[in-house]
């Protein structure tokens, strides 16, 4: 256990209910000398039964190690810990995860815990689908209008359903729970070899990358590494990145785009426009591609507003020597206006829709 307490998770906004979380005190032989009702309800035990026994009696065998080597640095007044997670034995049968922060003053532990059971049997689940057996690349084309053709296609993740149906799972049913158990870099890899092996058959393929794969410098040493030694053609390699991924490690994010510009792969900054940092990112980051937020592209034929925001964009890529992409286009009134506006490609149902990569 240990450390100080800064949530529920880094990736949970509901933060500590007195009523529902662990809040606790425990001496230096291990015992709880203070325990407030959420044990309780937490473990299925009285509190009486908690507080009369060593608690590592309740944690499981294969966690006891590392539990007593952490409880024995109570000595060391304000050592902190963050985030331990170990298993408590339930009154009713089976395990219950919970995820300490603590502090010692010298002779206790001050901590709380939250039950995180649901959260790791879902990571335990994940990981047995983030896989080739279940993960699916599908694509969907980005036009040079002017031209008249495709040029390059953006590479979209899918997942097989269970139970040996046919039907194929949206990105919404589960890549917000690959983010909220820290697997999202297991999807990215997965996506990111797709767009290799494209770009080694001459297709110029661009993949979305997470915060997490950004500020992740064994990926990008892997990364570097696979292009090379796969004889890809790096310029066919678009990297897309988020305003909010780049704005939550922008440092990261610059040493990310800069290496593998070096390689001489692309990169897109994609929802562009939403965020509070649009221009400093264009600046900062080496973009090839603007990516225009689809909320500004929608409604462009009947919205004033969206109009002059899109005029604008263009203006200011035009004058950083940087192309434009509309996402978003799904009739040909939308694609004829974006084409007077001077927008370089356009991307949506009206182009075409997504399906598996052939």
């Amino acid at each position: 256990m240990a450390g100080r307490w800064i949530g529920r998770d880094a990736r949970d906004s509901h933060g500590f209910h007195i009523e529902r979380d662990l809040l606790c005190t425990v001496n230096a032989a291990g015992y709880f000398t203070s325990l407030n009702a959420g044990g309780e309800r937490v473990l299925g035990w009285t509190r009486e039964e908690l507080m009369s026994r060593p608690l590592t009696d309740f944690v499981h065998p294969s966690d006891r190690v590392r539990s007593n080597e952490e409880m024995s640095k109570v000595s060391r007044p304000d050592y902190q810990v963050v985030n331990f997670e170990n298993r408590y034995r339930a009154r009713g049968g089976g395990w219950r995860w919970l995820r300490w922060s603590a502090r010692a003053d010298g002779e206790t532990w001050f901590a709380v815990a939250f039950d995180v059971t649901e959260e790791k049997e879902m990571e335990t689940h994940l990981r047995g689908v983030l896989t080739d057996e279940h993960l699916l690349a599908y694509s969907q084309p980005i036009l040079d209008h002017r031209r008249g053709k495709i040029v390059q296609e953006e590479l979209l993740v899918r997942m097989r359903a269970n139970g040996g149906s046919d039907d194929v799972l949206p990105p919404a049913a589960f890549l917000p729970n690959a983010e909220r158990c820290g697997l999202i870099g297991l999807v990215d890899r997965w996506m990111a070899a797709h767009a290799v092996a494209l770009s080694r058959q001459g297709r110029r393929a661009e993949v979305n990358l997470s915060a997490v794969s950004i500020g992740d410098a064994e990926f990008t040493t892997s990364l570097e590494r696979w292009i090379t030694r796969a004889g890809a053609n790096p310029e066919n390699l678009v990297f897309e990145i988020t305003e909010t991924a780049a704005l939550e490690q922008l440092d990261l994010a610059v040493d990310f785009a800069e290496r593998l510009t070096r390689l001489g792969c692309q990169f897109a900054l994609d929802d562009f426009g939403t965020g509070f940092g649009s221009l400093t990112h264009l600046r900062l980051l080496p973009v090839r591609f603007l990516k225009i937020d689809t909320s500004f592209v929608r409604d462009v034929a009947q919205n004033r507003d969206d109009q002059a925001m899109l005029r604008g964009i263009v203006a200011i890529a035009r004058e950083l020597d940087v192309l434009t992409v509309a996402e978003g286009i799904e009739d040909a009134a939308t694609l004829e206006l974006i084409t007077d506006y001077g927008v370089d490609f356009a991307q949506g149902f009206h182009i075409g829709r997504p399906a598996p990569v052939g």
